[in-house]
């Protein structure tokens, strides 16, 4: 249709669609370059934010040097024995006449547990009874002699010579009277040992004998001895304390016995007593440990296992496990001076798990860094937070590498 006939409506849309096309265009192309321009400057705040991080000083967390003033658990092996424990020999031979005990026994204190038919030393006892009759007669036959001499030489019928002679003579009838008075009371005695008795109160924990048994006096090598006496309500202990904590064992020191054979409670005790000196084959100290033991829930010549809580001297220094660094040139640790860093050497002592104890290197007071990162280098600038403290809007140290401290 020729423009001049067209309608006026159709000329209007034509105009107003010309004028949209620009339009239409701009907003394209605005729209284009917004989509490039976004992500752009994301990346830029992005690397903006990464620059700020990097040039921020890092946040630490520090915990301080502390002095050792708990004290040192200590489990040490030992075996359980009695308070006392006695071998019973015979004390001269003879023949087991009665036995009044038996293992698992318990004595008393002069209870008598075995009596001995002893023929030998029973004639024996009467021999020397009929020979301090004879010494005694003679005596009196001394005494009575030198009584008519000395009346003898007031009168000088005797010379001095035989009356000396006389007075030695009823000297030595006195003195075989005595001898023989001796000898008698001796085998009263051992006739009296005829009958063992318990030393102390006890258990009989062996037996070698039975009646009619001949035993043989004393412990001669090879003797076997008749019965063998522990003393139960008491046990003790033996321990071998490392040198290292014998200096603070001290007498009452509380202990902790335990045998798994009879439970898993443990079994209070007390130090009695030390040897006084370290032990130059092992290094150790031999420590006595007694155990109340009325129940008898403990056997003697059981193993058991006895902890000690060894007192600390204070002296010695503490750092937590986490705040080691182990690198090629040794181990160390990152401590805070100021608002930097510095990396310093430390000689170890023993280990507790999640404390370590450190010999020389740093002093108490003195702030560690814990969970250091790799990156930690001396003269970093960093910012110390004590740990356990709230933090806000802090970063920690292992995520960024810091900088270096300006030097003056």
């Amino acid at each position: 249709m020729p423009h001049s006939v067209m309608p006026h409506s159709l000329r209007r849309r034509h105009v107003r669609r010309g004028r949209m096309a620009p339009i239409a265009l701009v907003l394209v192309f605005g729209a284009l370059l917004a989509a490039g321009a976004v992500p752009r400057l994301a990346q830029s705040r992005a690397r903006e934010t990464e620059r700020t991080e990097v040039n921020a000083t890092p946040t630490v967390y520090t915990e301080k040097v502390r002095r050792d003033t708990t004290g040192t658990p200590f489990e040490l092996p030992g075996t359980v024995t009695g308070l006392h424990e006695t071998s019973i020999f015979a004390r001269a031979n003879g023949f087991v006449q009665s036995l009044r005990v038996d293992i698992g026994s318990v004595v008393r204190r002069g209870d008598t547990l075995v009596v001995l038919d002893m023929p030998e030393i029973r004639e024996q006892s009467l021999q020397a009874a009929a020979v301090l009759e004879q010494v005694e007669a003679s005596a009196a036959l001394s005494r009575a002699t030198l009584t008519r001499w000395k009346q003898l030489a007031a009168q000088g019928v005797v010379t001095p010579q035989e009356l000396d002679e006389r007075q030695a003579q009823a000297s030595v009838a006195d003195a075989n009277v005595r001898a023989a008075r001796a000898n008698v009371a001796n085998l009263r005695e051992v006739l009296r040992f005829g009958a063992l008795t318990a030393p102390f109160t006890g258990l009989v924990t062996a037996r070698s004998i039975d009646l009619g048994s001949l035993v043989v006096a004393g412990a001669a090598a090879g003797a076997r001895p008749l019965l063998t006496l522990v003393q139960t309500d008491t046990l003790r202990v033996m321990l071998q304390v490392p040198q290292s904590a014998a200096p603070r064992v001290r007498v009452g020191l509380t202990a902790q016995v335990m045998a798994r054979e009879v439970g898993d409670s443990a079994f209070l005790g007390t130090v009695v007593r030390t040897a006084g000196a370290i032990e130059p084959g092992t290094r150790t100290l031999l420590t006595e440990v007694h155990i109340p033991n009325r129940d008898r829930r403990l056997l003697p010549g059981m193993f058991a296992q006895v902890a000690l809580s060894i007192p600390s001297s204070g002296a010695s220094l503490r750092i937590p496990a986490i705040a080691l660094i182990v690198r090629a040139e040794g181990t160390l640790v990152a401590r805070v001076e100021g608002d930097s860093v510095q990396l310093v050497p430390i000689t170890l002592g023993r280990d507790f798990g999640t404390t370590i104890e450190v010999l020389d290197g740093v002093q108490a007071g003195d702030n560690l860094i814990v969970n250091p990162a790799e990156s930690l280098a001396s003269g970093m600038r960093v910012r110390p937070v004590a740990r356990g403290t709230t933090k806000t809007a802090e970063q920690p140290a292992a995520k960024s590498s810091g900088k270096p401290a300006d030097k003056p």
